[in-house]
């Protein structure tokens, strides 16, 4: 913390972003630039470069001995561990009341971080704030003004109230990663990140909207960039492991989710993505 910041400002809680790099070396630094840019007086940010193949860590070092941030920064290279395992080991790191994830590949916009705290901060009930975000190519160039609703087609309506959300992520959680702000201590209500599945938002989103906790505003925090490596999907050729992941998900969530009307239809979007996992294994089997 600055000592030389006013009061007001040092009294702000601390937020910690947190960065999980693999394979970014070509986005990374403006992942990072993006964060000290950002002119909330009480941060720190924690990066693990979870066994990059590429030049990563050199980079990361190289930036680190040269940059003029005053934030405290924790960063740990090691090897390849998973998103979800690297993820708890950050939420453990952090010292902040707030969490902000953040991909190696995305960027902050503007300065938002203060607007994120100040929300959760009028709303005690709730413990994660979804915003929205551009979504930029690999120039950092503007290709859609709303991850939101041009990327996911998502229906902003949808996010208005506790039983609307929790049915939206129950079906299809229409979320871009950067867009997340959540108070650290929810995990004591829902648990870790599970270290076995990929789609760690799904369960996430799942079971912090099954207690209510969730809030939208629509607000642009981030930038969202889309690239070759990062699309998934139907058509994605990793498409077996998704749908592994995500019946994994229904299954662990099941219990979780408040009454049968939910449990119906996460019952219905697990057969659905059943079906869907079968179809791929039989494609691939010919």
């Amino acid at each position: 913390m600055n000592k030389d910041l006013p009061f007001e400002e040092t009294a702000k809680p601390m937020v910690s972003i947190i960065i999980p790099c693999y394979n970014h070396v070509r986005y990374i630094i403006r992942t990072l630039e993006s964060v000290i840019a950002d002119n909330y007086p009480n941060k720190e940010i924690i990066l693990i470069n979870d066994g990059s193949k590429d030049e990563s860590d050199a980079v990361i070092r190289q930036w680190l001995s040269t940059a003029a941030q005053k934030e405290p920064i924790t960063y740990i290279n090691r090897l390849n561990k998973g998103i979800c395992a690297t993820l708890n080991q950050m939420i453990d790191l952090a010292r902040g009341k707030y969490i902000l994830p953040l991909a190696s590949d995305d960027c902050l916009y503007g300065n938002n971080i203060a607007k994120r705290v100040a929300i959760l901060e009028a709303h005690p009930n709730k413990s994660v704030l979804l915003n929205d975000a551009f979504v930029i190519d690999d120039d950092d160039k503007v290709i859609m003004q709303s991850s939101s609703t041009n990327y996911w087609k998502a229906d902003k309506a949808q996010y208005e109230n506790d039983d609307d959300i929790l049915k939206e992520c129950i079906k299809t959680p229409r979320i871009a990663g950067p867009v997340i702000f959540y108070r650290k201590n929810i995990f004591d209500l829902i648990g870790k990140f599970p270290e076995d599945i990929g789609f760690e938002d799904w369960y996430f989103y799942q079971r912090a909207a099954s207690l209510k906790l969730i809030i939208f505003v629509d607000l642009k925090v981030a930038l969202y960039r889309l690239h070759g490596n990062n699309f998934s999907g139907a058509n994605s050729p990793h498409g077996i492991k998704i749908a592994k992941s995500t019946l994994k998900v229904y299954k662990r969530n099941f219990w979780f989710y408040p009454g049968l009307k939910y449990k119906m239809l996460a019952l219905k979007c697990y057969l659905r993505v059943l079906a869907w996992y079968i179809k791929l294994r039989l494609k691939r089997e010919k």
